[in-house]
């Protein structure tokens, strides 16, 4: 009896510590289009700091019993968020690496549901040297979720992309995108 106990607690452990992960990201047609827009007519090119967290803030995240949350392998979500918006910038032709405009980001707002109707909420102040003050956006992308964890999870992985390209539109769509860049 006690062999089957010891047996069933192992399986229980493993099943605990599984790691659900997402695919690399894909930048967006319109995001890209949106930067082009923003920013090609006066030549503009940017830059990107290292994006940062706010205080309070969790970028170590777990969903349900299952453990962590991986939204690409080896990238914690914000650092995602930052290689995504770079993506983004160099599709458009207007990130340069050593010359232009450093944006800064600071991610305020990280959570998801997993429970009911799924859902990412993220938020990212931006700001430069040419605009300290900043703004931020936001974005509640709402997904299917499923009563079991591990497709729930998957869930919750599959949809941090989409909610990225949603938060990073509603940046450059933001009138105040273009006060980031130095005239």
């Amino acid at each position: 009896m006690l062999k089957y106990v010891a047996v069933a607690v192992a399986v229980v452990s493993l099943a605990a510590c599984e790691t659900t992960s997402s695919r690399p990201y894909t930048p967006s047609t319109d995001n890209i289009m949106a930067f082009q827009s923003a920013l090609t007519d006066g030549g503009e090119k940017v830059q990107l700091s290292a994006f940062t967290t706010a205080a309070g803030v969790e970028s170590d995240m777990t969903c349900r019993a299952l453990g962590a949350l991986e939204v690409a392998p080896g990238k914690t979500p914000v650092s995602f968020i930052e290689g995504a918006m770079r993506d983004e910038l160099f599709a458009a032709g207007v990130y340069d690496q050593k010359d232009g405009s450093v944006i800064n980001g600071k991610v305020t707002n990280l959570e998801f549901n997993s429970f009911g109707t799924g859902s990412w909420k993220i938020a990212l102040q931006l700001s430069s040297d040419a605009f300290p003050q900043g703004y931020e956006v936001s974005t509640d992308y709402s997904f299917k979720t499923s009563y079991s964890a591990l497709k729930a999870c998957q869930n919750v992985i599959d949809a941090f992309t989409p909610a990225v390209q949603d938060l990073i539109g509603k940046a450059v769509a933001d009138p105040n995108f273009g006060s980031l860049v130095a005239e």
